[in-house]
């Protein structure tokens, strides 16, 4: 199994864009395009992630709170303990596991919520949410969220939002000793996607925060496959979420107003 994890304790110059890729993945973080408006623990608080086994594939972005080390340990986790098995399934097993996802999507946040407990102690290192999608070999689509980053499916000229936060949910953030099985059932997104997809893209909310980000997250979805398309085939996965994270910082530098970002693509076409 392959694996690329970008940490933002690690990526906190001004305006600059981190990536990494590799066969159908890849993954963008930035501190942002202008200095944060409001008060924070780290320069740059979230994290970006990548695996992938043969012919399945996954890649997760978590958006950081009170401090860095809640997303990249939550990452963490899911590289080291979750990515083996779900990736390790093709087949019959693909099909098992599809069948059971949206009922077990608690269980895999009350994992990474305890993950992050244990690590921080008596400390706080940081509280999160995240976003992810997998796909088996010869399975579904498979998507799983927290929080308000975003995935978004590209495919034949359209872009739709999977799993999107409605506006009036409760914030649901891993890391959170109180967090009981109640709240994690009430605050997980998670969904079996069928038919076909060219590109899948993921964004933490520094794409789309109002007053920071873009007016439009689909749209700049879009624009960056769209501009993704036109690059030579391996480097396509790169080339989107690289532009995506690129659309986020022009629109920062413009509203004079700054967050984190970190974006993922898997590109299937």
């Amino acid at each position: 199994m392959r694996t690329a994890l970008l940490r933002g304790s690690e990526h906190t110059q001004l305006g600059a864009i981190s990536t990494l890729a590799e066969g159908p993945a890849a993954i963008a973080l930035s501190r942002g395009g202008a200095p944060k408006t409001y008060s924070y623990t780290d320069p740059n608080e979230d994290a970006c992630a990548f695996a992938y086994q043969d012919e399945s594939s996954l890649v997760a972005v978590a958006d950081g709170h009170w401090g860095s080390g809640g997303a990249a340990r939550a990452l963490e986790r899911i590289l080291s303990h979750h990515a083996p098995r779900w990736l390790g399934t093709s087949g019959l097993g693909a099909v098992t596991l599809a069948s059971r996802w949206v009922e077990e999507a608690p269980d895999v946040l009350a994992d990474l919520n305890q993950a992050l407990l244990v690590e921080a102690g008596h400390s706080l290192i940081g509280r999160t949410t995240l976003s992810l999608c997998l796909q088996p070999a010869g399975g579904k689509l498979l998507v799983l969220a927290v929080g308000d980053s975003h995935v978004f499916a590209c495919g034949r000229g359209q872009v739709r939002e999977l799993c999107p936060h409605p506006a009036s949910a409760r914030a649901c953030y891993l890391g959170d000793p109180s967090l009981e099985r109640e709240h994690l059932q009430a605050g997980v997104r998670a969904d079996v996607v069928s038919g076909w997809i060219g590109a899948v893209l993921l964004a933490t909310d520094g794409l789309s925060e109002k007053g920071i980000g873009v007016e439009d997250p689909a749209a700049s979805a879009a624009r960056a496959a769209l501009a993704a398309r036109g690059t030579e085939g391996d480097l396509k996965p790169l080339a989107a979420a690289r532009a995506l994270a690129a659309d986020a910082l022009q629109a920062q530098r413009r509203n004079r107003a700054g967050d984190n970002v970190g974006t993922a693509c898997l590109w299937f076409e």
